[in-house]
């Protein structure tokens, strides 16, 4: 009797996860498994049904289905499984992982989960994992993500990555309807990047746009960015300001495009990570990989295997992402065209012997019949080994008796002593950082966990944070992480690696030259403790130079969410972006800060995070000390904000 298998996916958007669960599916049904695609639709639901694949509707409608809508798509479940007698459920979200496992609990059915990527809260997911027969991992990073994040158990992880139609994705001619679409000959410079336009993503976009803005005088090529996302907007404006700078369009920002193969063909070359890396390789061309974690750069034979350690910077870090690199390797492509003609076969030759979908989906119905009989499952390939930072953090036990001084004015609301994460970037703030640090360590609440990213200071930062750690006499209820970074990446990046290093389930910001009054914690988290609906709050400041005796008060912010909301709509900023605690929840949604928007990353990031539907707002206490000086961050980007504005209002891209 065939097997069949109900692939479970929430929504059928445009993108790497929903292209591989196409291919695979497609590959399945020619293996002579019955395939089902649970799904509530998307842009590539007419693509599934022209495939011959069988979709079922599932009304998806959060990545957290609860109440109704949780027991409506557990009955259509139930339903489905039993009427269809499927054999084996198998996700690709965490949405449909939590109900797919409890009604293959209730009727006997075991649950495959892939893991697509280390985005994925992890309390949360090792929570549902538990429940699945087997997880497979799409990478070596992924596949260490979930033993030392989610501490799932190794035995229960098959790596089998995502497979490429290489039959497909094959080498074929430059000149066709996309080069004409954009109005291009065949001996135009083209380069064109594939990417969702969110998360770290977008920041690859805006240093690619600057690459090629740099590069005009020595070689004028174009660059088509095809895809779309929550930074749509962003990437627009990013166009519109980079083809003023170049007095001609060198930038065209097209959306997303189902069929990407005439896309890679037609390109001189491909930048991009994951599956559109080895897609691109597959037809033949040069790729510049980067993604989410970090920049992996030009893709020679050489270096394959390092950058398939990373998933080509997608889901570990390789190295900085700067536009002289990027530039550089451009350069480089551009000028050994005829080199890489001679690489471009080998090249291919790595992805099909590793991702060839037939091999892949081989791979995947042999998981299947081990789970289905109780045969055992092995990892295939070795799991690369991170790195550690200076300082651990302690393992940190609420005192049952904490002092009078560190009293709560909520016993009942803050009984669980959830950790609160201090996250704090560091560049050349010796003179600072240890009142700031002072400042935090003097807070009311416990427990608290201070992460604190040396940049690449220049001056005796690192010193000054180690001393103080070393020196602190009262260490209760707190713990310490150090990380010194080899050479300076940037605030954006520093505060991102930052949250990176936290393991709190809330989050607080801190400047390292700013200070924060002792009950700032303890008052943030009180309001978002009452407020559930609430996903981060932010205070009012005062402005201080030397003393915080002389303040100043600000009048910036705004209270209550709708006219935050507004405030944002309308291109204002109105919460200080120091004061902010926030749940990792956000985090784990939106990610860190982007590079897109120098000198207003802190902006960017709260309106993505409204985009995104959380609540916040702002305490009216003045509970932060913002420090003027010559040296702020802000000073020196004021104008920033003024010309994306401007450049926004005047037209798109």
């Amino acid at each position: 009797m065939a097997l069949t298998i109900l692939m479970l996916i929430d929504q059928l958007n445009v993108g790497g996860t929903e292209t591989h669960v196409l291919s695979l599916a497609k590959q399945l049904l020619q293996e002579g498994v019955n395939v089902l695609i649970g799904t509530s639709g998307g842009p590539l639901l007419d693509t599934f049904e022209r495939s011959g694949l069988d979709v079922v509707h599932f009304p998806f409608l959060s990545d957290d289905p609860v109440g109704k809508e949780y027991q409506g798509l557990l009955e259509k479940m139930r339903e489905l499984i039993t009427s269809r007698e499927v054999s084996l459920l198998h996700t690709h979200s965490i949405a449909s992982l939590k109900v797919a496992v409890q009604a293959g609990q209730e009727l006997l059915v075991p649950t495959v989960a892939t893991i697509h990527g280390t985005f994925y809260p992890p309390r949360k997911l090792r929570g549902i994992l538990d429940r699945c027969a087997q997880v497979i991992a799409v990478s070596g990073p992924v596949v260490e993500w979930l033993t030392k994040k989610v501490d799932y158990p190794l035995r229960q992880i098959t790596l089998i990555p995502n497979g490429v139609e290489t039959e497909h994705f094959k080498p074929g001619e430059r000149l066709g309807t996309f080069r004409s679409e954009l109005e291009l000959t065949e001996n135009d410079r083209l380069a064109v990047l594939v990417s969702r336009l969110a998360w770290g993503k977008t920041q690859v976009v805006e240093t690619a746009i600057q690459a090629v803005v740099q590069l005009q005088p020595e070689y004028p090529i174009h660059l088509a960015v095809v895809g779309s996302g929550a930074h749509t907007p962003l990437v627009h404006a990013a166009a519109l300001l980079a083809n003023r700078t170049a007095k001609n369009e060198v930038v065209n920002v097209l959306g997303w495009r189902l069929n990407t193969l005439e896309c890679y063909q037609s390109a001189d070359l491909v930048i991009g990570t994951a599956r559109v890396a080895l897609e691109a390789l597959s037809c033949g061309r040069p790729v510049i990989a980067a993604g989410n974690a970090s920049y992996v750069g030009y893709l020679e034979p050489n270096q394959m295997e390092r950058a398939w350690a990373s998933y080509f910077g997608d889901h570990r870090w390789d190295q900085h992402l700067t536009v002289p690199r990027m530039v550089a390797d451009l350069r480089h492509v551009l000028k050994n065209v005829a080199t890489f003609s001679e690489q471009a076969p080998i090249l291919r030759e790595w992805v099909v012997e590793r991702f060839e979908i037939k091999d892949i989906a081989s791979r995947t119905l042999e998981l299947y019949r081990n789970v289905l009989t109780g045969g055992e499952t092995t990892i295939r390939s070795e799991v690369p080994k991170s790195s550690d930072v200076i300082f651990k953090p302690q393992a940190i036990t609420p005192p049952s008796n904490a002092p009078s001084q560190r009293t709560v004015t909520d016993p009942t609301l803050l009984a669980t002593k959830p950790r609160v994460s201090v996250a704090i970037p560091a560049y050349n703030r010796a003179s600072y950082l240890g009142m700031c640090l002072d400042s935090i360590s003097a807070q009311t609440y416990r427990p608290i966990e201070i992460v604190v990213v040396n940049d690449g200071s220049t001056d005796d930062t690192e010193t000054v944070a180690k001393r103080w750690w070393e020196e602190l006499e009262d260490r209760e209820g707190l713990s310490f992480v150090y990380l010194g970074l080899p050479h300076n990446t940037g605030y954006p990046s520093a505060q991102s690696i930052a949250y990176r290093l936290t393991t709190g389930e809330y989050i607080a910001n801190q400047d390292s030259d700013d200070l924060s009054h002792p009950q700032r914690l303890e008052k943030e988290l009180l309001f978002l403790l009452a407020n559930n609906d609430y996903s981060f709050v932010g205070c009012n400041f005062s402005v201080f130079q030397t003393d915080i005796e002389f303040t100043k008060h600000s009048h910036m912010l705004r209270y209550g969410y709708e006219n935050i909301l507004n405030t944002y709509r309308d291109g204002g900023h109105c919460v200080c972006f120091g004061s902010l605690l926030f749940k990792r929840s956000i985090l784990t949604r939106i990610g860190g800060l982007t590079a897109f928007l120098k000198g207003a990353e802190d902006y960017e990031w709260i309106a993505r995070a409204l985009n995104q539907g959380f609540y916040v707002d702002n305490l009216s206490e003045p509970l932060y000390y913002y420090r003027e000086h010559a040296e702020q961050y802000s000073r020196r980007h004021s104008a920033t904000r003024r010309k994306l504005d401007q450049a926004g209002r005047s037209g798109r891209a």
